[in-house]
């Protein structure tokens, strides 16, 4: 049936280090108590808990604060481990089936849970409008960011679980020139891809990924990259995970969990970089500085 209403989605992020610090077990009991503790809340505040997929949930709204109240809530707790929660909230008509939800809004929520940081809430403009004044107090603007399958530019707001005092964080500023414009370029064989600020490509082995890259090794939908607030982060999605190396620097890897890519580097996809080089992506990132107007 058709609803209008708040979309959510939160993403359980840093489970690549208690992998490798409990064990598959421990680590899956882990997680899954997080995202129960997170479904308990949804259910406490008037959500519908529709499904979780990995490490993702996704629920439902009437009311604007209480999404907000929820996702704020689940940044704030770190469970063992150090794991951490990160959410992206919107606004509007949906299709809802009874464990699924389905329209534009849903595509955003996605897209912003994607590009937030670990603790931190990402919501857009129309989902601001169903605020309280308090709750809108607790948000601060970030960044315009077009998205795909949405015909206008979206502002885009964020809560982060920390103390503002300690926030380095980019507002959005037409006239911001001395933060210089961000590129990064990506390289597969003679395929290129370019991302600026607020943008984000896909890489995989399915044949509607941004980056194609057909190794039988590489899943459909392995990761993401995407630009945030001059910050360059890879979101790995797959099993095998995603093998980083940065300005010649040692290999790590990133398994159902993000990374921060600085500099210039390389990905490989699904397999170590001694042990395949046909799943690897180049990346690099430049920045721009716009010239300043001289005095008359």
């Amino acid at each position: 049936m058709k609803v209008v209403g708040a979309a959510l989605v939160a993403d359980v992020s840093n489970s690549t280090p208690l992998f490798e610090e409990l064990g598959e077990q421990a680590a899956l009991r882990e997680i899954n108590h997080c995202l129960q503790e997170m479904r308990t809340q949804i259910q406490y505040l008037g959500g519908a808990f529709l499904h979780s997929k990995g490490d993702d949930v996704l629920a439902f709204f009437e009311d604007a604060n209480a999404a907000l109240e929820v996702a704020q809530t689940a940044t704030q707790k770190i469970a063992a481990g150090a794991l951490q929660v990160h959410a992206g909230l919107s606004w509007g008509s949906m299709l809802r089936l009874p464990n699924d939800l389905y329209g534009t809004p849903v595509n955003i929520a996605s897209r912003l849970a994607s590009l937030a940081k670990p603790r931190e809430v990402l919501v857009c403009e129309p989902f601001l409008g169903e605020l309280s004044t308090a709750s809108r107090g607790t948000l601060r603007e970030v960044d315009v960011l077009s998205l795909k399958g949405v015909s206008d530019r979206l502002k885009v707001y964020s809560y982060v679980a920390e103390d503002p005092a300690d926030l380095t964080m980019k507002f959005a500023s037409h006239s911001a020139a001395s933060e210089g414009s961000l590129n990064v370029v990506l390289r597969y064989g003679a395929a290129v891809r370019e991302l600026s600020e607020g943008s984000e490509v896909s890489l995989g082995r399915a044949k509607d990924a941004d980056l194609v890259v057909s190794q039988p090794w590489v899943s459909r939908k392995h990761a993401t990259v995407s630009v945030m607030n001059g910050i360059v982060v890879l979101r790995d999605h797959s099993t095998l995970g995603s093998f980083v190396r940065m300005d010649e620097g040692r290999e790590i890897v990133a398994r159902r969990g993000s990374v921060t890519l600085i500099g210039n580097g390389a990905v490989s996809l699904g397999a170590p970089f001694a042990q395949s080089s046909e799943s690897v992506v180049s990346y690099s990132q430049t920045r721009s500085f716009k010239e300043s107007a001289q005095g008359q």
